[in-house]
């Protein structure tokens, strides 16, 4: 009868340590909970007395550290949803995939994604998170299969073929880029981006005729794209069609109006059309933006000498050449310019 108060015994003690981990568990939470909203009581406080002192300063940061405890508060009531269940642990550790990522701490990412797949292999999101952050490390192999996992427990994820895009442009695989690219169009139509990567890698391999197409129609999709019309803009005026090049560069500059780029561009084209004075205004906008930008700083001298004031042209030419980049072509400008002086 020993042998069966021994087993008595032991059954007891598997059957009460479950319950008292869960109960452990149970008070380790609460004492976490009480704690962190005993501190977020504390803040609301000093919200309010900084709000009767007129304080603004004072109410902001205890705004801040109030809103940081309501985070914190989240995240163990989700740490403590997630026990014994593996579908919450999934997404918890995908969850903190995501915000490790968007600290940039990809390695503690990466390490968050494979949890979350190894407990929900059939988790596209994970994978394609996962490749996210192995790109940033520049495990490119790596990161490439993630994205390829993605698509194939997804085959309609058009942002896991947008970035495996992306990663194929970095490493100048345009063909893979341009094709994976469109699939990610084929499976959403509205994807601007899709269609401006397109664009911008037509426009590296120098085949501006099929950039422009892209990038109209980026712009065509999202009419707010300033990005995709300044592209347009130079795509257009690498084929020498430089009204249309102004039209759409116009059009990146109303809807960014800092945008010291396209107002570059704008004057480089402004000056091919021979409009001068319009291309001068242009490169100053651009130089309010883009301080000491040697390109702005030629275009406004070409377009100096455009009206006939050579001393001026000199002078932006040799601000010019302060960019030692430019040094050498400068000097040969300004020597021309006053040869023909004499």
């Amino acid at each position: 009868m020993v042998w069966l108060k021994k087993a008595c015994v032991w059954a007891l003690v598997f059957l009460i340590l479950p319950v008292c981990g869960n109960l452990w568990a149970q008070v380790d939470y609460q004492a976490k909970m009480d704690s962190l909203q005993q501190v977020r009581e504390a803040y609301r406080k000093q919200m309010e007395e900084a709000t009767q002192a007129k304080d603004l300063n004072a109410y902001n940061i205890a705004l801040d550290e109030y809103n940081k405890i309501g985070v914190e508060i989240k995240d163990v009531e989700e740490e403590y949803a997630a026990q014994g269940d593996k579908a919450a642990k999934a997404k918890l550790a995908y969850n903190n995939g995501n915000k490790y990522t968007k600290m940039g701490q990809y390695g503690d990412a990466v390490a968050a994604y494979d949890q979350a797949i190894s407990l929900d292999s059939q988790n596209a999101m994970a994978y394609y998170g996962k490749g996210i952050a192995l790109k940033k490390l520049k495990r490119y192999q790596e990161a490439e299969a993630a994205y390829q996992k993605a698509i194939e427990l997804d085959p309609d994820f058009s942002r896991a073929y947008f970035n495996l895009g992306i990663l194929y442009r970095d490493l100048e695989s345009y063909d893979k880029a341009i094709e994976v690219y469109r699939h990610a169009i084929a499976r959403d139509s509205t994807l601007a981006k899709a269609y401006y990567e397109i664009g911008y890698t037509y426009s590296k391999r120098k085949d501006d005729r099929n950039a422009v197409e892209a990038f109209k129609k980026a712009t065509e999709i999202d009419p707010s794209y300033a990005k995709a019309f300044n592209a347009l803009g130079v795509s257009l005026s690498e084929l020498g069609r430089y009204q249309e090049a102004v039209e759409a560069l116009q059009k990146a500059i109303a809807i960014q109006s800092n945008f010291g780029n396209a107002y570059y561009r704008l004057a480089q084209a402004l000056n091919n059309l021979s409009r001068h004075q319009e291309a001068l205004g242009a490169a100053q906008n651009c130089l309010k933006y883009k301080r000491r930008f040697a390109p702005a700083q030629i275009e406004m001298g070409k377009a100096y000498e455009g009206i006939g004031d050579r001393a001026n042209a000199i002078a932006a030419y040799e601000e010019a050449g302060k960019d030692r980049r430019w040094t050498k072509w400068v000097n040969w400008k300004i020597d021309l310019l006053k040869q023909q002086s004499l």
